[in-house]
C-alpha cells in the first residue's frame, strides 16, 4: 500500500539502491492493488510485498505463485503472523525461547470456554498448566493491540491496559478493575517477564544482520518518550550472541528476510521473542538505511545473478564511503572524557557539587551500589484469641493445609470470608448499654489482679471479634494489604462411632497485621530516588536533573533494584524506583512488577545469627535493669534463648511509680495476648512466677547465670533503671488517655480517607482533624498502647520486657509524627522511650566490637558476596572493553563486519548452546517466583548500546552499573559494624571508615526509616588496567530521617521528615577495590565473578588488515558486486 511503500524508510532504502545504478524500480500504488487483477500487476524480477491494513494479501499470493518473481518476503506465509496462536507454535517448533504460555481458543460458534479452563484470584490453570499472576492477556489476532496484564492482590491487583500509541500514551492502570479474564474471544496467558522497564525491537535484513533498539517498556507507567521531532526515543543496541542465532531462526521459520520482532530480555539474562511483525524497518537511522541497502542489494544479485557479484570496492556508491571512518570511530569509542551529554570530567561530592581536583580529571563513575531501609511505616501487631465458634471452625476444615496444622488466610477472598464471618459473630453477640467502648454494660464486681483486669468473658470475646473486624475493614480492601490469619488447632473431639477422623474444636487465631508504608513513607521513600537521580550520577548545566534519565535511557545504565519480601520494602523500593527514574502514574503495582524484584534469602533477616543475637540481648538486658547499687537484674528473657535465674528485686532503689501503677479498673477485656493463661495452664515444670524461675522457661534447661559483663555497655543512658520505671508511668498515663477518648468517641469512629500507598500518590492523603491518621481506629489505637504497656513490665514479678522498648519507641514516634493532632501528652513519653532505644537497638547486634563483627557478618554475609560481585563484575567489564579499539588502518569494509557480521548468502549454524525449548535447569529456575531463597543473577551478557549506530551520544562506551537493595533495619546495623570493624584480625591494616567516620558513626542515635549505605565506585583510565589504584571506592552514609518530629516540623504538615543527607565515611582518597575486596571478603559468602560476554572484540594487529574476536560466531564478510538490473514491486 502507498502509505508504508511510499513511507520515509522505504523511500531512503530505495534511493540508496537506486544509487548503484543497477536497479530499476516500480512501485505497484493502491489503485493497482485494490482495482486492477493480477494479470494488469507488472512483472518484475524480484517483488517485495507485506501485509498492511487493507491489503489483499491473497490476491499478492497468487501474483507471486504465477508469476514466480524472487521473493525476500515469502507471501505464502504472512497470514501465519496474523494469528498469535500459529506465531507462537512456530517458534516452540522452531527452538525459539517463547514466555511459558498457555492458549485459551474460542473459536467455535457458541464462543465458550474450553473444557479444563479454571480461574482462580491469583491464577489460571488449563490442562494442568498454571500461569500465574502477573500474566500478560493477549489477544489470538495479531491486528488486536489491546494487551491486559493482570496483577496479583499482593501486589495490589488490578489491571494494565496496553494499547497503539495515543499522543504520550500507550497504557493505562485500572485499580479497580475486577481482576477476571477477558471471554470475548481467543487468547494467549503467559508469565509476566521483568526486563528492567525496558523493550527491545529487533530488525533483520537477510539472515546475518540484526539491528536492535530499545525503548521504554509501557508496562512501567504507560508514557511515551519522545524526541524533539515528536518521534519515540529509542535506542541502538548490542544483540548477544544467542540473540542473533534467535533472530536468524525466525527469518527461517517464517520465510521473512526484511522482519522485525519483540525480544524480552528477563532479568536473569535469557531472552525471549514474545511477538513477530513481519515487515518493519528502523526509523531515522541513516546507517540503517546504508546497511539495509546494501544487504538487500547482495540477497537479490545473489538469487537472480550471482556471477555479478565481483565488483571493486571503490565502485561502491558515495553512501558506504560516506560512513564514519574506523580511526575516527575507535576515537569515538575510545574516549570516556568526552561528556557533553552526562559531563563527569571532575569529581563530585555526596551532593553532586564539582571539585575541580586534577586527580579525579580522569575519573570515571562506574558502579552504585545502595542499601536502604525501607520508608516510614504503620507499627507492626499482632493479635491472638482462641476460637470456638463453628463457622470459624468450619473455616479452618475448608483451607487448612495438606497435614492439617493451621490454615493462612492471606487472598482477599479468604479474609473476605473471615470478615464476613465476624460481622455476622458480633451482630449475634449480646449487646448492653453502652459504658463500655464496645457497647456492652459490664457487670460490677470485676476485680484487679494487678495490673491485669477481669471482664465477664462475653465483652472480652465481643471486644477481640470487635478489634477483628476494625483490622479486617481498615484500608477499604484487600489488595496489596498487609493483613494475614492463621488459624491452628488447639483441642479436637473425640471420634464419632465408625469414623476415625477428629474434628478440631478449638482454635488458635492469630492476626498480623500493620507495618504498612504510610503516605509519608512513601513521600519520603520518592524524594530520596529524585535525590539520588541529582547527586549520585554524572550531571552537569542544563542537564543537571537527567544525567542519570540520560544513562538509562540509551542503555548505558544497568540498573536493578532489589527488595525483601515485606510488603512495605517491595513498595519502598517501587517508590524509590519511581523517583529515580521519573516515572508517571499513582499506582507503584506496575513498577514493583517490571522492575523490583524480590531476593528473600539475601535481605531478609529471618534466623540469622540468632543464638548470638540472644546472648547480645542477655547481656545487655542484665546491664539495663540492673541497680546501680547491687548487682541484680530484673528482666524478662528473650524469647528463644536458655533461660536463667531473674534475681529477687533490689531494695536499694525504690519503685517511683507510687500509686499511679494502680490503674483505675477499666471496663475492658484483659489482654489479647494469651501468654499469661498459657504459662497458668502450662505443663508441671515451675510457673515463671515461682522463686528462681524465668518466664517462659521451658522444662529441661539450665538456668545457670552468664558470665558476668566486664564494663559497661557503649550508648546505655547511666540511669537506664529509673527511666524504665519512668516509662512505664508514662504508658499508662497514655493508656488512660486513649481509653477516655475511645469511651467518649465510640470504637467505630474513624477516619472516612482511605489512603493506600500502593496505589495511590501521597497527594491523595487527606488530613481529617481528631482521627487517627492512616485509617487507624481509636480502638486498635487503644489497644496498641494497652498491649506494649502490659507486655512491657509484669508487676507481679516486677520485671521488664526489654525486647519491647524498641517497639514502644517505634510507635511512640509514629504518633509523634502522625497524631499529634489528637492533643495526646507525647513528648515526656518519646524523650523517654528514645533515650532507652538509643541504648538497646544497636547493642542489640553485639556488645562489643567482635560480637557487632561476629553479628553482623552473620546477618549480611549473603548481601556482603552480592556486594563484592557487583564491584568485581565492573570490574571484569572495564577489563574486557579496556582494548577494545578499531586497527586505523582498517576499511569501511572491515569495520562493517566488526560491528554487523557477515551478511551474504550461504547461512551456517552458529555454534551456540541450546536456545530452543529444552531449557536448563538454570534458565526453568530463573523464571520462577523467587519464594525459598536468593538466586544469582546472571550478569554474563551485557546489553549495551551499539557505539556505531549511536547519534547525539559522545561518550557511547560508558556503562553504569546501579544495584539498589531496600531491606530492613537489622540488615543495615550489620553492613555498619562491618564497615566500621573488619579491618580488626588483619595485622596493620588501615579501617575502611575514617576517624571522623567512625564519630560520626559512634554519635549517631538511630538508623532511621530510609537510612543508608553507598558505595561508589570510579575508574581512572589513565591507570593501566592491572593497577590497583585504578579502581577507588567511597563509602557514603545516611541515618534517614533521623529526627526529633517534636523538633523538625515536616514542610506542608504532610507528616514526612527529611532525610538527612549523606556524609563520606572512607577515607580521603577512598580505597581502592583491592583493599575493600581484601578486609570485606572473610566475612562474605563468596560468589563467582562472571567474564562479561561481549558481542564482538575487535583488537589490534600488525598486519593490513584487523583481527577479529568473533564472540558471536559470525563469519567475516565477503562483499562483491555487479550490475544485473531488477525490477522490485509492491
Amino acid at each position: 500500500m502507498d502509505k508504508k511503500a511510499r513511507s520515509k524508510p522505504m523511500c531512503e532504502i530505495v534511493k540508496r539502491l537506486l544509487e548503484y545504478g543497477e536497479f530499476e524500480v516500480n512501485i505497484f500504488g493502491d489503485d493497482t492493488i485494490l482495482h486492477k487483477t493480477i494479470g494488469d500487476w507488472p512483472n518484475c524480477d524480484c517483488l517485495l510485498t507485506w501485509h498492511s491494513e487493507g491489503f489483499p494479501l491473497k490476491k499478492a499470493a497468487l501474483y507471486a505463485a504465477e508469476r514466480k518473481p524472487f521473493l525476500i518476503n515469502d507471501v505464502s506465509k504472512q497470514h501465519l503472523l496474523l494469528d498469535r496462536r500459529k506465531v507462537y507454535g512456530i517458534l516452540k517448533e522452531t527452538g525459539i525461547p517463547v514466555p511459558n504460555h498457555v492458549i485459551i481458543s474460542r473459536d467455535g460458534p457458541d464462543g465458550n470456554d474450553p473444557k479444563g479452563l479454571v480461574e482462580k484470584e491469583d491464577y489460571i490453570e488449563f490442562q494442568g498448566q498454571k500461569i500465574h499472576k502477573p500474566f500478560v492477556e493477549k489477544p489470538a489476532s495479531g491486528e488486536d493491540h489491546n494487551i491486559y496484564i493482570y496483577y496479583p492482590a499482593h501486589m495490589g491487583g488490578g489491571v494494565k491496559k496496553l494499547y497503539r500509541k495515543i499522543n504520550n500514551k500507550s497504557a493505562d492502570y485500572e485499580l479497580n478493575h475486577p481482576g477476571t479474564i477477558r471471554r470475548n474471544g481467543s487468547f494467549i496467558y503467559e508469565e509476566f517477564l521483568a526486563t528492567g522497564g525496558t523493550d527491545v525491537k529487533v530488525y533483520t535484513v537477510g539472515t546475518r544482520y540484526a539491528h536492535a533498539e530499545a525503548r521504554k517498556s509501557p508496562v512501567v507507567d504507560g508514557k511515551v518518550q519522545r524526541t524533539k521531532q515528536g518521534k519515540e526515543v529509542r535506542f541502538p543496541v548490542l544483540l548477544s550472541p544467542p540473540e542473533k542465532e534467535i533472530a536468524r531462526l525466525v527469518t527461517f521459520a517464517f520465510g521473512q528476510k526484511v522482519c522485525g520482532f519483540d525480544l524480552l530480555r528477563s532479568d536473569k539474562g535469557k531472552s525471549y521473542v514474545c511477538d513477530v511483525n513481519g515487515w518493519s524497518f528502523v526509523k531515522s537511522s541513516y546507517k540503517y538505511y546504508d546497511d539495509a541497502a546494501g544487504i538487500l542489494r547482495s540477497i537479490i544479485l545473489a538469487a537472480i545473478a550471482p556471477h555479478r557479484l565481483t565488483v571493486d570496492p571503490s565502485r561502491f556508491p558515495p553512501l558506504l564511503q560516506k560512513q564514519a571512518s574506523p580511526s575516527k570511530l575507535a576515537d569515538q569509542m575510545r574516549t570516556s572524557i568526552s561528556y557533553n551529554d552526562v559531563p563527569q570530567a571532575a569529581h563530585q561530592d555526596v551532593n553532586g557539587n564539582k571539585e575541580d581536583d586534577p586527580r579525579y580529571q580522569w575519573e570515571e563513575l562506574r558502579c552504585v551500589l545502595a542499601i536502604v531501609r525501607h520508608g516510614d511505616r504503620t507499627p507492626k501487631q499482632k493479635m491472638k484469641m482462641r476460637v470456638t465458634q463453628a463457622p470459624i471452625l468450619e473455616l479452618f476444615e475448608k483451607h487448612k493445609d495438606k497435614k492439617g496444622k493451621e490454615a493462612k488466610l492471606k487472598s482477599p477472598k479468604q479474609l473476605q470470608e473471615l470478615l464476613d464471618i465476624t460481622r455476622r459473630l458480633v451482630q449475634e453477640m449480646p449487646t448492653y448499654s453502652s459504658d463500655d467502648p464496645m457497647g456492652g454494660e459490664v457487670e460490677k464486681g470485676y476485680e484487679t489482679r494487678g495490673s491485669e483486669i477481669t471482664v465477664p468473658e462475653f465483652s472480652e470475646i465481643r471486644e477481640k471479634y470487635q478489634i477483628l473486624v476494625n483490622v479486617l475493614e481498615a484500608g477499604g480492601h484487600f489488595a496489596g494489604i498487609n493483613r494475614k490469619v492463621q488459624l491452628k488447632p488447639l483441642a479436637w473431639s473425640s471420634p464419632r462411632e465408625g469414623q476415625s477422623e477428629r474434628r478440631v474444636e478449638e482454635v488458635m487465631l492469630i492476626l498480623k497485621h500493620g507495618g504498612v508504608l504510610t503516605h509519608a513513607g512513601r513521600q519520603q521513600t520518592e524524594d530520596l530516588g529524585k535525590y539520588f537521580r541529582t547527586a549520585m550520577y554524572p550531571s552537569n548545566g542544563a542537564e543537571m536533573e537527567n544525567g542519570l534519565l540520560r544513562l538509562h535511557s540509551t542503555y548505558r545504565h544497568d540498573l536493578k533494584i532489589y527488595s525483601s519480601d515485606e510488603g512495605r520494602v517491595q513498595a519502598s523500593a517501587a517508590a524509590f524506583t519511581k523517583g529515580l527514574l521519573d516515572l508517571e502514574g499513582s499506582s507503584l503495582t506496575p513498577i514493583l512488577a517490571s522492575l523490583v524484584k524480590k531476593e528473600t534469602g539475601m535481605l531478609d533477616a529471618c534466623d540469622k545469627a540468632t543464638d548470638d543475637i540472644q546472648a547480645a540481648k542477655l547481656a545487655l538486658y542484665e546491664q539495663l535493669t540492673r541497680d546501680t547499687d547491687s548487682t541484680p537484674a530484673r528482666f524478662a528473657r528473650p524469647p528463644g534463648t536458655s533461660p536463667r535465674t531473674t534475681p529477687p528485686r533490689s531494695p536499694s532503689v525504690p519503685f517511683s511509680g507510687g500509686d499511679s501503677m494502680s490503674p483505675e479498673p477499666l471496663p475492658l477485656a484483659q489482654s489479647m495476648e494469651l501468654l499469661q493463661d498459657e504459662q497458668n495452664s502450662a505443663p508441671p515444670h515451675r510457673r515463671a512466677d515461682e522463686p528462681g524461675a524465668v518466664a517462659g522457661c521451658p522444662p529441661g534447661i539450665s538456668q545457670d547465670p552468664p558470665t558476668p559483663i566486664k564494663g559497661d555497655i557503649q550508648g546505655l543512658p547511666p540511669n537506664a533503671l529509673k527511666l524504665l520505671y519512668r516509662l512505664v508511668d508514662l504508658l499508662q498515663d497514655l493508656v488512660d488517655q486513649l481509653y477516655q477518648k475511645v469511651k467518649m468517641e465510640g470504637c467505630m469512629t474513624r477516619g472516612t480517607a482511605v489512603y493506600s500507598s500502593l496505589s495511590q500518590d501521597p497527594s491523595a492523603w487527606m488530613h481529617e482533624p481528631n482521627k487517627p491518621c492512616c485509617g487507624e481506629r481509636p480502638l486498635l489505637l487503644y489497644d496498641r498502647w494497652r498491649k506494649l504497656s502490659r507486655s512491657f513490665y509484669k508487676r507481679t514479678r516486677d520485671t521488664f520486657d526489654i525486647s519491647k522498648v524498641p517497639d514502644i519507641y517505634d510507635s511512640v514516634k509514629y504518633d509523634a509524627i502522625h497524631n499529634q493532632h489528637l492533643d495526646l501528652k507525647l513528648e515526656d513519653l518519646y524523650e523517654t522511650a528514645r533515650a532507652l532505644a538509643v541504648g538497646v537497638v544497636p547493642n542489640e547486634y553485639g556488645v562489643s566490637p567482635e560480637g557487632k563483627l561476629q553479628i553482623g557478618s552473620q546477618i549480611s554475609s549473603l548481601l556482603l558476596g552480592k556486594l563484592l560481585a557487583d564491584l568485581g563484575n565492573t570490574r571484569e567489564e572495564s577489563k574486557a572493553t579496556a582494548n577494545l579499539f578499531y586497527n586505523p588502518k582498517a576499511t569501511a569494509r572491515d569495520a562493517f563486519a566488526a560491528e554487523l557480521g557477515a551478511y551474504g548468502f550461504d547461512d551456517y549454524p552458529m555454534n551456540l548452546p541450546n536456545i530452543g525449548s529444552k531449557a536448563t535447569k538454570d534458565d526453568v529456575d530463573s523464571e520462577e517466583d523467587n519464594e525459598g531463597g536468593d538466586q544469582e543473577e546472571s550478569d554474563s551478557t551485557l546489553h549495551r548500546l551499539c557505539p556505531s549506530y549511536a547519534v547525539n551520544i559522545n561518550s557511547p562506551m560508558r556503562h553504569v552499573r546501579t544495584r539498589v537493595y531496600f531491606t530492613s533495619e537489622s540488615h543495615i546495623h550489620a553492613l555498619v559494624n562491618v564497615l566500621r570493624y573488619c579491618h580488626r584480625g588483619v595485622e596493620g591494616a588501615e579501617p575502611i571508615v575514617c576517624e571522623s567516620g567512625q564519630n560520626i558513626l559512634t554519635s549517631t542515635p538511630e538508623l532511621d526509616y530510609l537510612s543508608h549505605i553507598v558505595f561508589r565506585m570510579y575508574e581512572n583510565q589513565q591507570v593501566h588496567i592491572s593497577d590497583p589504584l585504578r579502581f577507588r571506592v567511597e563509602v557514603l552514609f545516611s541515618p534517614g530521617a533521623a529526627y526529633n518530629p517534636f523538633e523538625v516540623m515536616p514542610l506542608r504538615r504532610n507528616h514526612t521528615l527529611p532525610v538527612h543527607p549523606r556524609v563520606e565515611l572512607h577515607q580521603a582518597n577512598g580505597a581502592t577495590l583491592d583493599y575493600v575486596e581484601k578486609l570485606v571478603a572473610r566475612f562474605s559468602t563468596p560468589r563467582k565473578l562472571q567474564t562479561p560476554a561481549l558481542n564482538w572484540l575487535p583488537c589490534s594487529n600488525t598486519g593490513s588488515a584487523p583481527t577479529y574476536l568473533q564472540r558471536s560466531g559470525l563469519r567475516k564478510p565477503s562483499l562483491s558486486v555487479e550490475q544485473p538490473t531488477v525490477l522490485p514491486s509492491e
